[in-house]
């Protein structure tokens, strides 16, 4: 349970970092336009959700914050149950966001 704890941490706090990496990888222009793919996903982690106006967290986010709620629950820690149902939910969110415009683009 204590690596999945840790796993959830830094799952969790990957998108500060991926934005403190952008500013240091890339610190001026879009990083969309970038030829580097490692800034590229970066900037999906840190920035583009938030200047795109996409109501959900990155997924590492939210995969982190479910993992950790996983933990606590093993722990019997009452806020861990609603933790686990809104990271469920909102990476369901998230798949269905990125699903429907693929769909699109497939046919």
């Amino acid at each position: 349970m204590r690596r999945l704890t840790w796993l959830g941490w830094i799952l969790a706090l990957s998108p500060i970092a991926a934005f403190a990496l952008l500013a240091i990888l890339h610190p001026i222009g879009d990083p969309q336009d970038s030829g580097s793919l490692l800034v590229r996903f970066l900037d999906c982690q840190g920035t583009y959700w938030m200047r795109h106006a996409i109501l959900l967290p990155p997924p590492l986010l939210l995969a982190g914050t479910f993992l950790l709620s996983l933990a606590w629950l093993r722990r019997r820690i009452p806020s861990a149950r609603a933790g686990a149902v809104v990271g469920l939910t909102l990476l369901g969110l998230w798949s269905l966001a990125m699903l429907v415009p693929l769909l699109i683009h497939v046919n």
